[in-house]
């Protein structure tokens, strides 16, 4: 190859590799929405009689218009109750809970159209998403207007007979989606909701049979006996029926939580612009 050829064939190679990564951003946002949740004491996904206000934050690096990926802090509170529920057998079991959730989640999205924030060329996009979430939980009760923490009773006899006590810090697969908006400048707006799969049944602290009474009592005391049935037949002393070994929840069904709202982002970098003005073929 001759030297001129060479000085030809350069700038081209500089020019395809210097834009092989174009469109590489990062952006910082809040979102600003509600939680919700899914189990034993709230059956239904979208249950709108247990929504609470949620926070979070994130921060987003964008590889190109279609794929970022997302590091995500979120707060929110999640709850039940049997007084909602709409079966005898959930109205008489009569337990409630109140737990808050604080979750971190590396995420992969993709954007099913072009999309980069103040860029109007692409505009909005609805995207997707998944990934792996870490999160703490830690279920209470009300007994006589003051709250206890029910993980440490052992309400279904964890901690004793062998069986353990569950873990207040889990794993969860998030799976969502949501819509982008670039707006004025370097900010964007979106609409995103996301359901947490959950790998444990106790997020309400219900789920497998009651446990021998007596046994816990000399466990936990009377507080866990108390929190353990709360059945309107046991206040009915005359026809109580023993609740040793009954269901007292379903544990080939996995909790859920949800995060939803409304996001505000902004790009913290400029668009990367390509190296050779004159094969540019963006604007900017």
């Amino acid at each position: 190859m001759s030297f001129t050829r060479f000085l030809i064939i350069l700038p081209l190679v500089l020019c395809l590799s210097g834009t092989s990564s174009y469109g590489q951003y990062n952006e910082f946002g809040i979102q600003l929405g509600v939680a919700n949740y899914k189990g034993e004491l709230s059956p239904h996904t979208f249950n709108t009689d247990f929504i609470h206000p949620a926070f979070g934050a994130f921060y987003r690096h964008n590889w190109n218009r279609h794929w970022s990926w997302k590091l995500e802090l979120n707060y929110g509170r999640i709850s039940g109750d049997d007084a909602k529920a709409k079966t005898g057998f959930e109205l008489d079991r009569n337990l409630s809970f109140q737990s808050n959730v604080l979750e971190l989640s590396p995420q992969i999205e993709f954007n099913f159209f072009p999309y980069e924030t103040g860029n109007a060329d692409y505009p909005f996009t609805p995207y997707v998403f998944t990934g792996i979430a870490v999160f703490h939980f830690n279920p209470k009760a009300d007994l006589n207007g003051e709250l206890f923490e029910l993980q440490p009773l052992g309400t279904e006899g964890q901690g004793s007979n062998g069986k353990k006590t569950y873990k207040r810090i889990q794993l969860a697969i998030p799976i969502g989606g949501g819509i982008k908006i670039t707006g004025h400048g370097r900010l964007g707006v979106g609409i995103e909701v996301g359901a947490r799969r959950t790998y444990t049944d106790y997020l309400d602290d219900v789920s497998t049979t009651y446990p021998d009474m007596p046994t816990l009592f000399a466990n936990s005391g009377p507080v866990a006996v108390a929190l353990s049935d709360r059945s309107y037949s046991r206040a009915d002393t005359s026809n109580h029926v023993p609740v040793f070994q009954k269901q007292r929840g379903n544990s080939k069904d996995k909790d859920w939580y949800i995060f939803a709202g409304i996001t505000i982002y902004v790009r913290l970098t400029s668009l990367q612009k390509d190296i050779c003005r004159p094969f540019r073929m963006r604007r900017y």
